[in-house]
């Protein structure tokens, strides 16, 4: 498998962050602030840059796990 065959990040980060949202409502949570204050319970689209690059760097990661598990080679070492 190749990265490149995955959905882009950005796409994959807006449904993450989404779901995220989702997640804590049904927890009851209406609101989340950043460490500095910053509201995150808002769409992807409103988050600044460095907030979006928090689902973005999970997304990143996700693959990274998949990418593995697709090379490995069937020693149980996924590389991860």
């Amino acid at each position: 498998m190749n990265i490149e065959d995955l959905p882009p990040i950005e796409k994959v980060s807006a449904a993450v962050h989404q779901a995220w949202i989702d997640t804590k409502r049904a927890q009851g949570i209406t609101s989340r602030p950043s460490a500095d204050g910053r509201e995150q319970m808002v769409p992807y689209e409103d988050l600044d840059d460095d907030l979006q690059e928090l689902d973005r760097s999970t997304v990143r990661a996700v693959y990274a796990a998949i990418q593995a598990a697709a090379d490995d080679d069937g020693d149980g070492d996924t590389g991860i």
